[in-house]
């Protein structure tokens, strides 16, 4: 935990944020921007250079592909905070979460490096209701992030390019999701692990980016997804980290040969 100097006596205490309370810290007392006037923090490491919020409708595959970049002892310049709310996974939800959730942070960001927030939609059976907060997103600065239809278009791009020719479309739109989700366990031998699928997001960011397309509602066509604007944000601050944990799962596959 971050200790704090306190250097103006008259003044109590600002509460530690969640941001403040992820990084550790050793040493001699230099500022921090975030943490109020009159406090110093303990130098050693340094604050992430970046909070990112993201706010997802889905829970299992999204979580988990998020998972490893919340561990700061690989990824130290970034902070992420995953949410998702059962009782509001529509994309209205998402962003009355979303509005909840900038107003709890606005205090404690800087104004030279706010915190950045995302909506994570599939777009599935959800586009009208994406259609109508899109306008509300881009004018609060808030980034809706859809894929069509569902997440699974992402991690088929950290493996695959163009986007699939052979995916027989189902007559039933609402079977869409599975459908694609039973295609991409065939495509891929054995299937993809969401967990370890960032390991790929290179790959999937200039393949997705390259098979790009919105239809005239700003709303990607099918087998299109703008996770590559996520993640283009993110690469240079888990570079160095994917790396490590690039090397650390050849050597745990390589014992396993």
């Amino acid at each position: 935990m971050m200790c704090y100097e306190k250097i103006a006596p008259q003044k109590e205490p600002l509460a530690v944020t969640p941001k403040e309370e992820a990084v550790k810290q050793q040493g001699a007392t230099v500022p921090i921007k975030d943490a109020g006037k009159g406090y110093r923090k303990e130098d050693g490491a340094r604050l992430p250079e970046a909070f990112y919020i993201v706010i997802a409708g889905g829970e299992k595959r999204e979580r988990d592909y998020f998972t490893l970049l919340k561990q700061q002892t690989i990824f130290q310049r970034l902070k992420l905070a995953f949410i998702t709310d059962r009782t509001r996974l529509n994309p209205s939800g998402l962003l009355a979460v979303a509005r909840e959730k900038k107003k709890y942070y606005a205090t404690s960001q800087s104004e030279e490096n706010p915190d950045k927030i995302f909506l994570v939609s599939d777009v599935d059976d959800f586009y009208n209701e994406l259609k109508e907060i899109l306008p509300e997103c881009i004018t609060e600065r808030l980034s809706l992030i859809t894929s069509n239809p569902c997440f699974e278009i992402w991690l088929y791009y950290g493996k695959c390019q163009p986007p699939p020719r052979d995916f027989i479309i189902p007559s039933d739109p609402l079977k869409m999701s599975q459908a694609l989700k039973r295609y991409l366990n065939e495509k891929v031998k054995g299937g993809i692990n969401p967990k370890w699928a960032i390991c790929d997001v290179e790959t999937a960011t200039r393949n997705a980016k390259n098979a790009y397309s919105e239809d005239n509602n700003g709303l990607p066509t099918l087998f299109s997804t703008n996770m590559f604007v996520l993640t283009e944000e993110l690469l240079p601050l888990i570079q160095r980290g994917l790396d490590t944990l690039k090397k650390q799962r050849a050597h745990v596959a390589s014992h396993h040969d």
